[in-house]
C-alpha cells in the first residue's frame, strides 16, 4: 500500500497504522519545520524525493540489467516504484502494446 492509498477490502492492503509503525516516531523538530514550510514549498521537496528515488531505481535496473531495451526498463522502473511486480503485464504472458 502506498501512503495515499486508504486501507480496502483487499487483505493486501494494510492501514496506515502500519505505514506509520514501519517510519517510526515523529521528531516533534522535523514537524514543525513541515509545518512552517508552505504547501508548495512541501509539495516541491516531495517531487524531489520522488524523482531522487526514480533516478536510483533506474541506475539500479540498468546495472542490474544492461541488455534491456528502454521500454522494458521503463516497465521495470515503474513496477518498482509501484511495488507491483505484475503491473503492465497481460495475460497469457503478452506484453502491452504487443
Amino acid at each position: 500500500m502506498t501512503l495515499l492509498e486508504t486501507p480496502g477490502k483487499s487483505a493486501d492492503r494494510r492501514p496506515i497504522e502500519h505505514v506509520l509503525s514501519r517510519i517510526g516516531p515523529m521528531d516533534a523538530r522535523q514537524l514543525r519545520i513541515w509545518r512552517g514550510m508552505s504547501r508548495v514549498r512541501r509539495l516541491k521537496l516531495a517531487f524531489q524525493a520522488y524523482q531522487l528515488a526514480l533516478d536510483a531505481v533506474r541506475v539500479t535496473e540498468r546495472r542490474k540489467h544492461p541488455d534491456l531495451s528502454p521500454e522494458e526498463l521503463n516497465w521495470r522502473i515503474t513496477r518498482r516504484m509501484q511495488g507491483d511486480p505484475h503491473l503492465g503485464r497481460c495475460s497469457g504472458g503478452d506484453r502491452p502494446g504487443q
